[in-house]
């Protein structure tokens, strides 16, 4: 134990001592919050305020401290010559972290700085670790930062601005879609058959049934029966785990939105997702131009609609200069394997062109939002064949800043294709790829009983997160990534 922690924790015990609580109940003085006095500044008003002491500046008889809380900060003074015990108790007793509760007539210093000038004093709360750095400082070791990323929120104001623009995005994405006569709606967490994803699962034991279960991957197909259920406009924001990688762009537990609605298909998904997106960079940011940091540069994005669209085949033409429409199998098989790409499960044409595209177009190319459509049939198993090409899907996935932010599809409502489908992706997982979607027979079943024609939708809140507060991993807008 460091020498700092004991001399704290000699303290307290000094405290209980004197019986002095340094763990008071409540405020002695009702706390303002500091936002209120700093949009009001009256001067010579007497104000209260409690929070954590983020700096301390001692010019012999006089102290100036900052006082944060709710990520702002006020500074405070105490004078000896007024108010002496309180002076000599802040110097024997009170160190940075602490959380104190002030009250003091409101003035403004020589450099016109807002202070309180202390006429009251209470420790609330002893802390018995030193901050790491000084307040406004980011701590520099990544393990630290998200390991304890209390220490992160409470040092640097910039990482509660982005978590913030996060909470955000959350409260104003529900806000869009309830106003869009969406209702939310919740689905299992753990379900018996996990499905609407390509993705390895987390599994569980469920004691009292003697059977496995799984963290859902995806809201999808209990969505869908709400659809079927009579629910015409539905959408859920939570969480989805995936047992896959953890870089920038992925961590195993992350957040989604994900909407289902009747009598639409995927054009009119494009429509809402788009009206959306700029809708959350007007109310949360107050403009639709983002910085975002893409390939080591900050590029300006206008999330302005509408958003560009342009078919898979035609991008692969337009960014790589390949028709991949023209190549052979053995051409698509050679290129697959000079980008290092293996597919589970088997070569397939369609999955092939997709892992291609990823690797090849959408990382590189597609910075400024655009919607890619009409994706190979084979690797949308879930989605309706395209009206006019039954080898395409109708499906989409919106690019910004070389990420994949929502996917969507016009929503496969054929049950007979759909039993079709998983069969295919069960030949699949007993060829070894462990992501093919399994058989779900209830689901099916549910499809038996009809379903209108449906466009659903599913969006990466944290990846959009990222995109809104500019920021390059994920790990900055998940409070408590998954680390090692």
């Amino acid at each position: 134990m460091s020498s700092e922690v004991e001399h704290r924790k000699a303290i307290r015990r000094e405290l209980i001592s004197k019986n002095i609580n340094p763990y008071p109940h409540k405020p002695l003085f009702k706390p303002m919050s500091i936002k209120s006095i700093l949009e009001n500044p009256t001067e010579g008003s007497e104000v209260a305020v409690a929070g954590r002491l983020a700096a301390i500046r001692r010019h012999g008889g006089l102290i100036f401290i900052d006082i944060i809380d709710d990520g702002l900060r006020i500074q405070a003074s105490i004078d000896r010559s007024k108010a002496k015990d309180i002076f000599e108790f802040f110097n024997k007793y009170v160190d940075l972290g602490d959380f104190v509760n002030v009250k003091g007539v409101l003035f403004r210093t020589k450099r016109g700085e807002l202070t309180i000038d202390v006429n009251g004093f209470q420790l609330l709360a002893k802390s018995l670790r030193a901050p790491p750095v000084k307040y406004g400082h980011r701590l520099l070791d990544y393990e630290v930062r998200y390991r304890k990323r209390y220490l992160d929120m409470m040092m640097t104001p910039d990482v509660r601005r982005i978590l913030e623009i996060k909470f955000r995005t959350v409260e104003e994405t529900r806000k869009f879609m309830w106003s869009k006569g969406f209702i939310e709606v919740e689905t299992p967490v753990l379900q018996p058959i996990y499905g609407g994803a390509e993705a390895r699962p987390f599994k569980t034991h469920v004691w009292a049934l003697d059977t496995e279960w799984y963290l859902r991957i995806s809201l999808e197909l209990y969505l869908k029966r709400f659809i079927i259920g009579g629910f015409n406009k539905v959408f859920e924001i939570g969480k989805v785990f995936r047992n896959e990688d953890i870089d920038a762009q992925h961590n195993p537990e992350f957040t989604m939105m994900e909407a289902y609605q009747a009598y639409a298909d995927y054009n009119d998904i494009m429509e809402l997702t788009e009206e959306l997106i700029a809708h959350l960079a007007t109310k949360i940011l107050g403009t639709r131009v983002v910085e975002v940091p893409v390939g080591g540069e900050r590029q300006k994005i206008d999330l302005s609609p509408p958003f560009k669209r342009i078919t898979m085949y035609d991008a692969f033409r337009e960014f790589a200069g390949i028709d991949v429409e023209r190549l052979s199998d053995t051409e698509l098989k050679e290129l697959l394997a000079k980008h290092s790409i293996q597919l589970a499960g088997g070569y397939d044409r369609g999955r092939a062109i997709v892992k291609l595209f990823d690797k090849i177009v959408g990382r590189q190319y597609l910075i400024q939002p655009v919607f890619i459509t009409d994706y190979p049939r084979s690797s949308s198993p879930l989605a309706k064949p395209h009206r006019y090409n039954p080898d395409l899907a109708e499906r989409f996935e919106l690019f910004i800043a070389g990420m994949e932010i929502a996917n969507a599809y016009t929503e496969l409502n054929d049950p007979v294709l759909q039993a079709e489908y998983f069969k295919a992706e069960e030949e699949r997982r007993r060829l070894g790829d462990e992501e093919a979607h399994p058989y779900d027979w209830d689901f099916v079943e549910a499809l038996e009983y009809g379903m209108p024609p449906t466009g659903g939708l599913g969006i990466g809140i944290d990846r959009l997160s990222m995109i809104l507060a500019g920021v390059s991993s994920i790990k900055e807008v998940i409070p408590f990534p998954m680390m090692k």
